[in-house]
């Protein structure tokens, strides 16, 4: 079934990229006396590389791997369109999927074909309105002040925080004011009798001038804390704050984040630290080193509770090397301290401190 679909959006893809081509003819569509100019791009990036990390397991064991969904940077595979309507104004779309290296299997678990992005709207002087599946406001906002800017997704602890990463059924603005970028969004919950149950409302806004950056976003959710036949809604609240300065060759950055989550007992909130830099030591060599913090207080509701009381630190080195604009050998190291929660709770414990990993390999844009 997932190879039907497929292959049947990359036909549809294909048809619509050769309609493009019959523009000039009479039958095409004119906007005044010059005819619509659209565009599809192809793009992508595969990620190769080898994971090794410490105390995996309560007895102890070390484990290598290979992240096949990327470890420097998810791998995807999307298409980006756009069609000028006269105006100023464009029709946007994107769909993007993510896939396995090591494998060669969709990067889902619910059949979904386009999980990463698929949404479509307008732009102009006026702004951007998107609505589909998209990323958060709260994640175009920290990636700003993100000394990794994502990178060594599963590894760092960024977009644990980053209110979920992307909504389905959004609504997103997004308006550029000089050096002002303010974006809106409204995910839709779609639960019958409740306007309110299962949505999220975000505002988010960026600045940027010389070598800084800064932002700052809020997100309130009406999220489901029990289960799809018996659900129960409660509020949830996100707020992120940060900054990087560039100064030349040298970069800093500094982010907090903290969210909180009403259950049907106590409140949970979670919070999120870091700060670090990168140096560009040459034209093509770049390092990278920072240090996380992610603490969680009043999660534990009985003695074999999930969490707990928790909190663990990371510091992490990387290194690239650009063998060209779009090919990257990359490798880090890393070392978490675990405490509460985190070193020992979870149906399965962990019962460990630490973790010490380290990665190396390759990955290519296209």
């Amino acid at each position: 079934m997932k190879h039907t679909l497929l292959a049947a959006a990359l036909a549809a893809l294909s048809l619509h990229a050769h309609a493009q081509s019959e523009e000039g003819s009479a039958d095409a569509p004119k906007t005044g006396a010059t005819a619509a100019s659209s565009t599809v791009t192809v793009y992508g990036s595969i990620d190769g590389g080898l994971r090794h990390e410490t105390n995996v397991d309560p007895e102890g064991n070390s484990d290598t791997t290979m992240s096949s969904n990327g470890t420097f940077r998810s791998n995807r595979l999307g298409f980006r369109g756009s069609e000028d309507i006269g105006g100023g104004n464009k029709v946007n779309f994107v769909l993007e999927m993510g896939f396995n290296s090591g494998t060669g299997a969709l990067n889902n678990t619910n059949n979904v074909i386009f999980q990463r992005e698929a949404h479509v709207g307008m732009s102009g002087a006026w702004g951007a309105l998107d609505a589909g599946r998209n990323y958060t406001v709260a994640y175009r906002t920290i990636l700003a002040f993100d000394p990794f800017r994502f990178r060594y997704p599963s590894i760092t602890y960024v977009l644990s925080s980053t209110n979920g990463i992307r909504k389905d059924n959004d609504v997103q603005y997004t308006g550029r004011f000089g050096d002002w970028t303010a974006r809106a969004e409204w995910a839709l919950g779609e639960v019958a009798g409740d306007a309110d149950y299962g949505t999220t409302k975000a505002v988010g806004v960026n600045y940027a001038h010389g070598g800084l950056k800064a932002g700052a976003s809020y997100s309130i959710a009406k999220q489901n804390v029990g289960t799809t036949s018996a659900p129960n809604y409660r509020d949830y609240d996100h707020a992120a704050l940060g900054a990087s300065y560039d100064f030349g060759d040298l970069s800093l950055a500094i982010g907090h984040i903290k969210q909180t989550q009403e259950t049907t007992t106590r409140d949970t909130t979670s919070t999120w630290d870091w700060f670090g830099g990168s140096y560009q030591l040459t034209p093509r060599f770049d390092l990278t080193a920072a240090w996380y913090r992610n603490k969680a207080y009043n999660a534990k509701a009985t003695a074999a509770a999930a969490v707990g009381d928790a909190n663990k630190t990371m510091l992490i080195t990387g290194v690239t090397y650009q063998m060209s604009k779009r090919t990257t050998l990359y490798a880090e190291v890393d070392s978490t301290k675990l405490k509460g929660g985190f070193a020992s709770g979870g149906t399965t414990k962990l019962n460990q401190t630490r973790q010490r990993g380290m990665a190396a390999g390759i990955m290519h844009v296209f």
